[in-house]
């Protein structure tokens, strides 16, 4: 299988895999986050995707989801509140790298503000 359909395959599981955000519900839009984040991850760990390639589906889920675009800003506007310990780590980079292009400090790894 080349790179191509393993993308358009990786973007069909996750994009099948998004839950309802509710209407105007930040605890929905950040659950729907972790939910799509921990798919992503558990390709990564299978090697199905390698972690640019998740990187990259997410920013296209962004793009084309507007349920998973406001899932996935809330998930970075409040990342500091967010435990460590349940977001993945392509889970916790997107949503840090979202947080600098909206100039906004980065979170370190014990979520609290980097200086």
């Amino acid at each position: 299988m080349d790179d191509a359909e393993v993308s358009l395959e990786g973007y069909d599981k996750l994009s099948s895999n998004i839950p309802s955000i509710g209407f105007l519900s930040q605890k929905k839009r950040a659950i729907a986050y972790l939910k799509v984040t921990k798919l992503a991850q558990q390709m990564i760990d299978a090697g199905d995707i390698s972690e640019d390639n998740a990187l990259f589906l997410l920013s296209m889920l962004v793009r084309k989801d507007k349920s998973f675009q406001k899932a996935a800003m809330t998930a970075s506007l409040r990342l500091a509140d967010i435990d460590r310990k349940i977001i993945s780590s392509v889970g916790f980079t997107y949503a840090n790298n979202m947080r600098c292009n909206l100039q906004m400090h980065p979170v370190d790894n014990n979520s609290t503000l980097q200086p």
